[in-house]
């Protein structure tokens, strides 16, 4: 792989995109593309100039114009806070993504997916989809990298910021099945170094975590503690990811439709077989306690 490869990123403008592109303009080893809806809502990072292209998955004519002469694609998109189907939407998107690569020639396909997938179908909806996507496009790729994270930590991740408003807002939490799910959550900053990382890393699929192992109550523990506030939940039997996500919604001033995907995704199992994120990777992942102490600021600065 040269060092003047043009890299793709789609979902420029989203959490991860766009501080994936800051990452990859930063190295100065690539020429840079964003795949955006919106030319206006991207925001050039310093370095190198990004060339933004207006296209949508949704719509394959729109695509002609963005992949040519891309030699590796990071594919970031997914369609949590739109309305309809999602799923069918993310298996489109998929769809319509691998037809273009084809006919560019796109050399090697990044996928941010998640860890957790149960294949006997103990899922939630959510996960059930990124892993159908995941294998849309290892499927029509010649070099496929997947990268599975667990729930990522930061000030833009949907799951985690739900997670911390919940507890920053509530006076009491109301607690189902959830609190006693397991996960290792990662850093958003080793999640970025890791797809860094993984324009030169072997194809394959490689799972990434942060160190701790920690029940989803543990987590919002420590969001407390390091809030300075004492944690006051009342546990209750069953989940209802309906009713659980339209107050969190309110609470976390998110859409409904995507915080109760969240809430569902709480259900899964976020703990890995294997972290590659070191061995794979060449990153050492943080402690959640100093992730949380990172993401924090920017949750409640507006509060």
């Amino acid at each position: 792989m040269s060092d003047r490869d043009r890299i793709l990123v789609t979902g420029a403008t989203g959490f991860i995109g766009s501080q994936l592109i800051e990452r990859l303009a930063a190295r100065d080893k690539a020429t840079l593309r964003a795949l955006v809806r919106t030319a206006s809502h991207f925001e050039q990072p310093g370095g190198p100039e990004v060339e933004v292209v207006e296209a949508d998955l949704q719509d394959p004519g729109t695509l002609q114009a963005a992949l040519p002469d891309v030699d590796v694609a990071f594919y970031l998109v997914h369609s949590m806070d739109t309305k309809g189907d999602l799923a069918e939407q993310d298996r489109t998107a998929a769809q319509n993504y691998v037809a273009a690569a084809k006919a560019a020639g796109v050399r090697r396909t990044i996928y941010m997916g998640a860890v957790g997938y149960d294949p006997d179908g103990g899922s939630s909806e959510h996960l059930n989809s990124r892993h159908e996507v995941e294998e849309i496009l290892a499927a029509g790729t010649p070099e496929f990298v997947a990268v599975r994270a667990s729930m990522v930590v930061g000030s833009g991740s949907g799951s985690f910021k739900t997670l911390a408003e919940m507890v920053a807002r509530l006076p009491v939490l109301a607690t189902s099945t959830w609190r006693d799910t397991p996960s290792q959550p990662i850093a958003i900053e080793d999640v970025l170094q890791c797809l860094v990382a993984a324009v030169y890393a072997p194809p394959g699929r490689y799972e990434i975590a942060g160190p701790d192992t920690l029940t989803v109550e543990e987590m919002m523990r420590e969001i407390a503690r390091q809030l300075d506030k004492p944690y006051r939940a009342v546990p209750v039997p069953v989940s209802v990811p309906k009713l659980e996500g339209a107050v969190a919604s309110v609470v976390a001033e998110e859409d409904r439709g995507l915080v109760t995907a969240l809430v569902e995704g709480l259900n899964d199992d976020l703990v890995v077989d294997r972290n590659d994120a070191q061995p794979v990777f060449g990153v050492t992942p943080t402690p959640f306690r100093d992730a949380v102490a990172s993401a924090l600021p920017a949750i409640v600065a507006k509060d």
